[in-house]
């Protein structure tokens, strides 16, 4: 996984109400869709800190189900505070909201407060104009008891909706009771708000702990145990994952429509896999709720794994549109331009981000990608060492070994691999350590080892015997010649993940491959990898990232079919940016070469394997492919 990471759309901040709502004329005009709220965090006198954070992500859920309301997205309220020279968790008071109101052009900011009174509490909310300072409208109300809050808060954010120009037919259909959509329980909703804090400010091992009281003191919280499965997934804990987003997908028809779709999309994107679903749930969500960028994030993002370059350009394109300062849009954006090879323009899209003041984190891994591009190793000194000692390090490290590997240098790259796998363990991250291993042993397969990624395959699954290590290990255990297991491993996949997209279609078809391959079959192998020609281009985290292209050309070459194989290799080559740190593709220059040797071109062989040598001119020369690679090349003479 990107190590995406899913943010719920939609700021959020403000107060409560309960009990009997007092009517409060409105002193302004209403908001218009184009308009957009900021909310601020509530004055909270009570001397009850369960209220505090509370009663505002009770707020924004309730909010968040509008599909009229403009809510500023969270992300712009940081990068805003981030230019005030103000910290990111800063509370937002009404002087605060009202710089950042004119600094992103926000029409209104929501306030709140709630208070006691005897034994009851009263809750205030009002929209004010952001330029004027004149109300909007305004609600009142008077809960007799803090159990009563939630559902007085329900009664008046709704009314609060009409109030400020939502229809009352949107409002009957986005309105479901918060009780219902989040919980009845305060203490569940607190925990819950200290993890979409954590989450919002990409602490995810953070936010685990709170998600999990959430969901201990409440366990039909849908909602909280669908984000618990998303900071799992961003962790690496592949199979916690699995389960609380299935749990959540059970209870979904407790949550509301927005968290309806955000559950669902989670479901099939991170359990089931379901390309078609994913598609039609982001689709909808795009339709219902046109102002939030989160489902044009994560079509991005889908597309690019599916091997889509330009769908998912035109979706990261228009959540930017949507809002200009989102983590995400910047990440995907610049993804997708180098997926199509528009490497000037990816690199605007990170100058745009810096210029921004984006978080460095957003843009660190395309920053690497684009130095190592141009051959700038001080440049991915400095960024390699920007990611050491916090949660990226192992992601950071992950990166830098596998250039390392693509360049030829096996200890260096060895290395890092160590360490991201000792990080890993050291933080209780198995799984990913699992799929590091596999990764590193799938490509020291290709460059000729054998007792290495040997030891690599047997650390990895005994790590982690799950559905990613599995598939991540297929492949390598069949090109090694233990085809029994390879082969277990395949058809485990097949029986128990049946609707997983690119699992079925790629991921098995290229382990089938190899399976093959080892077999001396080529013709087989050829036709396993038919299902996979749609999705050939994909990259990120879900792509398939060039091994399906790599093994097709590697069967055309064992077919003796030189010009077949000639066109795969040149697919790759023709399409650097798919995965700029791959050593498939330098691989690719001598796959070439031996095309065009068995073609008997020798002038062109020569030349690719000139290219190839190039590429790898600092690579340890023990590596066996390389040796081989000089031997065949003498040989040309």
């Amino acid at each position: 996984s990107r190590t995406p990471l899913w943010i719920a759309a939609g700021a959020v901040v403000a107060v409560l109400i309960a009990g009997a709502l007092y009517f409060r004329p409105h002193h302004a005009a209403k908001l218009s869709e184009k308009d957009t709220i900021l909310l601020t965090d509530f004055v909270n006198t009570t001397g009850d800190s369960v209220f505090d954070g509370t009663l505002k992500q009770a707020l924004a859920t309730q909010l968040e189900q509008s599909p009229y309301l403009n809510i500023l997205p969270e992300s712009r309220i940081r990068e805003a505070l981030r230019f005030m020279g103000r910290p990111e968790d800063q509370r937002i008071t009404r002087d605060v909201a009202h710089e950042i109101c004119v600094r992103e052009g926000a029409t209104a900011m929501l306030t709140g407060s709630i208070a006691p009174l005897g034994t009851h509490y009263v809750v205030s909310l009002a929209a004010i104009n952001a330029q004027s300072g004149d109300t909007i409208a305004s609600e009142q109300a008077e809960s007799e008891s803090k159990e009563q809050v939630l559902k007085s808060l329900d009664k008046a954010a709704t009314s609060l909706r009409g109030k400020l120009g939502e229809s009352l037919p949107s409002i009957q259909k986005f309105a479901t009771p918060l009780e219902q959509a989040t919980t009845s329980s305060l203490e569940a909703l607190q925990a819950y708000s200290l993890g979409h804090a954590a989450h919002q400010h990409f602490d995810d091992e953070g936010a685990i702990p709170h998600y999990k009281r959430a969901v201990e003191l409440d366990p039909n919280f849908a909602v909280a145990w669908a984000e618990l499965g998303v900071v799992s997934a961003n962790t690496g804990q592949t199979r916690q994952m699995d389960e609380c987003i299935k749990k959540a997908f059970e209870l979904k028809d407790r949550a509301s429509e927005h968290e309806k779709l955000y559950i669902a999309g989670h479901y099939y994107d991170e359990v089931t896999d379901e390309a078609p679903k994913i598609v039609e749930v982001y689709e909808q969500w795009k339709r219902t709720y046109p102002h939030e960028s989160l489902p044009w994030d994560n079509l991005a993002l889908t597309y690019e794994g599916l091997g889509q370059p330009e769908k998912s350009l035109e979706n990261a394109s228009q959540s930017m549109r949507i809002d200009p300062k989102g983590n995400y849009a910047y990440q995907n954006l610049s993804d997708a331009y180098m997926s199509l090879g528009r490497f000037d323009e990816a690199k605007a899209v990170v100058d745009q981000a810096i210029a921004q003041k984006i978080s460095p984190r957003t843009t660190r891994f395309m920053r690497f990608q684009l130095a190592y591009l141009h051959g700038d190793e001080a440049a991915e000194k400095r960024i390699v060492e920007e990611g050491l000692g916090g949660l990226d390090e192992p992601l950071i490290l992950f990166q830098r070994a596998r250039g390392d590997l693509a360049r030829g240098r096996i200890q260096d790259a060895r290395a890092a691999f160590d360490r991201a796998v000792r990080f890993c363990k050291e933080h209780q991250n198995v799984e990913f350590a699992a799929e590091v291993r596999s990764i590193q042993a799938t490509f020291e397969a290709e460059l000729g080892f054998v007792n290495e990624p040997r030891q690599q395959l047997s650390e990895a699954l005994s790590l982690a015997l799950n559905k990613d290590t599995k598939a991540l290990a297929a492949v390598p255990l069949a090109r090694l010649g233990d085809i029994a297991r390879a082969q277990k491993f395949h058809d485990e996949l097949a029986a128990e993940f049946p609707t997983n997209t690119l699992l079925t279609k790629v991921q098995l078809a290229v382990s089938q491959a190899a399976i093959e391959l080892q077999r001396n079959q080529p013709q087989k192998a050829i036709a396993a990898l038919e299902s996979s020609l749609p999705y050939d281009l994909g990259s990120g985290p879900n792509g398939i990232n060039y091994s399906s292209i790599y093994l097709r050309g590697a069967a055309y070459l064992k077919a003796e079919d030189g010009p077949k194989a000639l066109a795969e290799y040149q697919k790759i080559l023709d399409h650097r940016g798919i995965d700029v740190l791959s050593a498939f593709y330098p691989l690719a220059h001598l796959g070439s070469a031996r095309a065009y040797a068995l073609q008997k071109d020798t002038a062109h062989a020569r030349t690719a394997y000139q290219d190839f040598f190039a590429a790898w001119k600092n690579a340890d020369p023990s590596i066996p492919i390389l040796k081989q690679a000089h031997a065949e090349y003498a040989a040309l003479r």
